[in-house]
């Protein structure tokens, strides 16, 4: 019966049916498409985008292929330094885009650069000459990143509220989940990662690579391996190749047992990034094995340091203060000790977060300077930070912790973001 319909249509042409059909048929094909994208996109198999080394190339063709002159030279130069995270790049990023000074738009890219390297008092002067923050959403994020390096959670979290309100992206709600992590609610963090990555497009593939990333940290920091594992090792299928999600793994597989599998990892990492913690992570894996490369290895580690310190001292010094106060703990020493006092100090007078009091603390209880680490421990517990650094510090000192305000209100800002979905 179909075959004689079939049949007697073809016989019989008629356009304007053959159009609806068309038009029927194309619908039909679209929300298939549709439908396999977001299976494909939300399932077990997730798309993969360019691998690291890729971009890297791309990047590094790109760059040589632009004059000084051009500012467009400028801005690839600040990709480039993002993506590989190498400070020398960085600082020649930084001085390039100081040939444009007149260029809002590079001034912009150079305060986030100076920001992103702990640079708080030239990246906040250069802001301010950036105009008001208020109708102009980068200007913003800088703004909300200065609250965040200061200590002020109070008004970053009530920018973050607003824009959450008016227009939520993804990145906003990223970094409310990063915060609801810090602030004691790692559970409720999770849920708006998920939210921010609903909100991607499959042209986001490296954006959502990234927030399985944020995802993994989390479990990663509540030791729970087995599952920042899956995080880490999706995110690596993901967005191929890339230092940092690579360094996680490795971490992640080091602390799981999975020696042979973290090495081999941490030897790919310290190719790609000039990263001290890398350097000295592999060396401590190698101690048993191989002390003449562990040595050599922690040697390399301290000479990463040093030419990274000259370009940038604060971020150099960043999660490597955690490191050398783990040393002292373990073997101290007088130059170790110099150097935790200084550098601890510059960085919590530069940037009076909440991280930065912790890693103060810490040094001052290691030099037994208690009535001091006990005034910043009252000023550590005045914010919402809810880490397991800030519950022992509190402990310590007697100092009872009440539940940060945001973690009431959240629930039912992830309820109206799903709705808005």
């Amino acid at each position: 019966m179909n075959d004689v319909i079939y049949s007697s249509y073809s016989e019989r042409p008629n356009p304007l049916l053959r159009r609806i059909l068309f038009a029927v048929g194309l619908s039909l094909l679209l929300a298939l498409v549709v439908l396999a994208a977001i299976s494909y996109w939300r399932g077990a198999q997730l798309p993969q985008g360019p691998s690291y080394l890729q971009d890297l190339q791309q990047l590094e063709t790109k760059h040589h292929s632009l004059s000084k002159e051009n500012p467009q030279s400028a801005f690839v130069f600040y990709q480039l330094a993002k993506h590989t995270g190498n400070f020398a790049t960085a600082k020649d990023a930084e001085i390039a885009l100081e040939l444009f000074a007149q260029d809002r738009e590079l001034n912009l890219i150079r305060a986030k650069l100076l920001l992103s390297m702990h640079e708080v008092v030239r990246g906040k002067a250069l802001l301010e000459t950036l105009g008001d923050s208020r109708h102009d959403s980068r200007l913003q994020d800088l703004q909300l990143d200065l609250y965040l390096q200061q200590g002020d959670y109070r008004n970053a979290l009530a920018m973050l509220d607003n824009r959450l309100a008016e227009a939520p992206q993804w990145s906003d709600i990223a970094l409310y989940a990063h915060l609801l992590h810090k602030f004691g609610d790692s559970a409720l963090a999770d849920q708006f990662y998920q939210a921010a990555q609903s909100r991607l497009s499959v042209k986001q593939i490296k954006d959502y690579a990234w927030l399985e990333l944020q995802r993994g940290i989390i479990d990663l920091e509540n030791e729970h391996y087995p599952e920042a594992k899956v995080h880490f090792a999706q995110a690596n299928q993901i967005y191929p190749g890339h230092w940092l999600i690579e360094e996680h793994l490795a971490e992640t597989l080091a602390l799981l047992g999975n020696n042979d599998e973290a090495i081999t990892l941490y030897e790919a990492v310290i190719k790609k990034s000039d990263n001290p913690m890398y350097f000295f992570a592999l060396g401590s894996l190698l101690e048993n094995t191989d002390p003449v490369r562990a040595q050599q290895l922690k040697q390399d580690a301290e000479t990463h340091f040093v030419n990274r310190y000259g370009h940038y001292p604060l971020a150099a010094a960043g999660h490597l203060l955690d490191v050398w106060i783990e040393q002292q703990q373990a073997h101290p020493t007088a130059e170790n000790r110099a150097r935790l006092l200084e550098l601890s100090l510059a960085n919590v007078q530069a940037r009076p977060n909440a991280e930065a009091l912790i890693q103060r603390i810490k040094v001052l209880q290691l030099e037994q300077q208690n009535d001091e680490a006990q005034q910043l421990a009252q000023q550590l517990a005045a914010t919402p930070w809810r880490t397991a650094d800030v519950i022992l510090i509190a402990n310590t000192y007697g100092i009872s912790l009440v539940q940060p305000d945001v973690l009431s209100t959240a629930p039912q800002l992830l309820q109206e973001l799903s709705m808005r979905d």
